[in-house]
């Protein structure tokens, strides 16, 4: 038994699960000044707070290294959606999508062109959004409005790339335009990134080739940044990781690989192998995804104007753009006849092409149709059971990367199980025999050394009081079968409690607005 004079909360009673990996013990958790000051079987103190957690696991706080929410924060902080999944810190700024370099207004023009935040939302962020010049300059503006959940943030290589370059260029950098990408990057990690970014399936970073990620890779190094890759995909999975594994070996730098499929097993070990010797590198994967549900405006925008389609050229460029056009789901038709099916099988029923009934769809008037792309369940990340070489890596960590999104318009673009990535991936785990206590581990104490949040993922004296209290055999998100394909708010269910820095976020179930989040640096630097 311990004894203290006072502390902020007690939690008391719990199965608590310290993140290392360790075995579990029913106990007792002191909280003091948003740090934990005592871990024991038994506690004792004048608390301005207990939560009794009988019954209940207490964890180190979650955290998601592959998330996209640099914008979404200027809009509103809460992050709902991951407090009720015990998520208490993201990783920001990934596949070579970032709120650096240069002003606000280019990092919103940027997005606006990559289909990542409607043109609508551009227009009102730089009207009311306080404007940023440089990263430190972001963070200001972050920390004054507030945000429930840690944030880190990486520099993406595409909007520096795009940025310095001057657009999308299919070319390699001049000697004097990659002299100012490596002074950006330089400047970022100084005012405290976590590292960089690459998105190699997409321009602008697609476009790059392994020497250059090399020599930007080098100038983050020096700062002990990591480099986090959405690998080139389009030469294979497993050449695009060995390319991966390459660059962190030429550069000497800590490797994230982005939402890695299971569909590729042997990926898997090539991480493995690329560990054993010596290269510092860990994966996460999605854990189940559906496709991509776009309303017919943001589909617009992210392959033409929608006035283009008036003009047959703008027509023809359309229907060359979209991809996997038989594959489509439509929903939202106001046809009960046509509701979540797909293009092919509409098509087909009525006696014309698939052009066709595409170009009838969306010259009609219902505002509201959308289509789904790579339909209820994606084959990449299908949310089946994993292969024994996968469960049984110990550098797989879950990474939900979440879409964008429009925070006040969330049927614009949407995914359905993103946002239950991590009770998913538990019970992924579990089907295959994987001990909690390591599976608390690959979302805890993995990513926070993988990144160098070293005051966060686990339960010690003297780390940051980031804690979630979960009720395990209620941990879940609903099923293929549940899921309301037409509702982008699902919510994860099971966690009671979530605590970030010392505060309750979600108190018993209840959102809270405690804006208790920092805007975390590496090696336990905060910003």
């Amino acid at each position: 038994m311990e004894k203290f004079m006072n502390c902020d909360l007690l939690i008391k009673n719990g199965f608590i699960i310290d993140g290392t990996g360790n075995p579990g013990f029913y106990g007792d958790l002191a909280v003091s000044e948003g740090k934990i000051i005592a871990i024991a079987t038994k506690i004792e103190c004048e608390a301005e707070r207990v939560i009794d957690a009988f019954g209940l696991t207490v964890c180190p706080g979650f955290i998601d290294p592959h998330v996209h929410e640099e914008l979404t924060v200027l809009t509103s902080g809460k992050f709902e959606e991951f407090l009720r999944q015990g998520v208490t810190t993201t990783v920001n700024g990934n596949c070579g999508h970032s709120i650096t370099p240069y002003s606000s207004d280019n990092i919103y023009e940027y997005m606006a062109k990559k289909g990542l935040i409607s043109v609508e939302t551009k227009e009102r962020n730089k009207r009311v959004v306080p404007a940023w010049s440089s990263f430190s300059g972001y963070i200001d503006v972050i920390k004054n409005k507030g945000t429930n959940l840690n944030m880190g943030f990486l520099l993406g290589h595409g909007t520096l790339r795009w940025s310095v370059m001057g657009d999308t260029k299919n070319r390699k950098p001049t000697v004097e335009e990659e002299k100012k990408i490596g002074y950006l990057i330089k400047e970022g990690m100084e005012h405290g990134a976590l590292g960089i970014s690459t998105g190699l399936t997409y321009g602008p970073s697609k476009y790059a080739d392994t020497d250059e990620i090399i020599t930007l890779s080098k100038v983050a190094q020096k700062y002990d940044g990591i480099y986090a890759s959405h690998i080139r995909n389009y030469i294979g999975i497993l050449e695009a990781v060995k390319e991966a594994i390459r660059i962190g070996e030429a550069a000497g730098i800590r490797v994230q690989v982005s939402h890695l499929t299971p569909n590729c097993p042997e990926a898997f070990d090539e991480i493995l192998a690329a560990r054993e010797r010596g290269v510092e590198i860990a994966v996460d994967t999605i854990p189940k995804s559906s496709g991509h549900y776009r309303r017919k405006d943001r589909l617009f925008q992210f392959i033409v104007s929608q006035e283009s389609i008036k003009t047959p050229e703008g027509r023809r460029k359309l229907l060359k753009k979209i991809r996997f056009k038989d594959q489509l789901l439509v929903i939202n038709t106001d046809d009960p006849h046509m509701e979540n099916r797909t293009l092919k099988e509409i098509a087909y029923e009525r006696r014309i092409d698939v052009d066709e009934l595409i170009l009838n769809l969306l010259e009609n008037d219902s505002p509201n149709l959308a289509f789904c792309q790579g339909g209820l369940i994606r084959r990449d990340f299908p949310g089946a059971p994993y292969e024994d070489n996968i469960v049984k890596n110990p550098l797989v960590m879950v990474g939900s990367d979440r879409v964008f999104g429009e925070i006040d318009d969330p049927s614009a673009w949407y995914e359905l199980f993103r946002k239950g990535a991590f009770p998913i991936f538990s019970d992924l785990c579990r089907q295959k025999g994987m001990r909690l206590e390591e599976i608390i581990r690959r979302i805890t104490s993995l990513p926070a050394q993988q990144f160098r949040l070293s005051d966060r993922g686990m339960l010690a004296k003297r780390k940051a009081a980031d804690i979630t209290i979960i009720d395990m055999d209620n941990y879940y998100y609903p099923s293929d079968e549940e899921i309301d394909y037409k509702n982008p708010l699902t919510m994860a269910r099971g966690v009671k409690y979530t605590i970030v820095n010392g505060k309750v976020a979600l108190d018993d179930g209840t959102l809270k607005e405690i804006n208790a989040g920092q805007l975390l640096s590496r090696n336990g630097r905060k910003l």
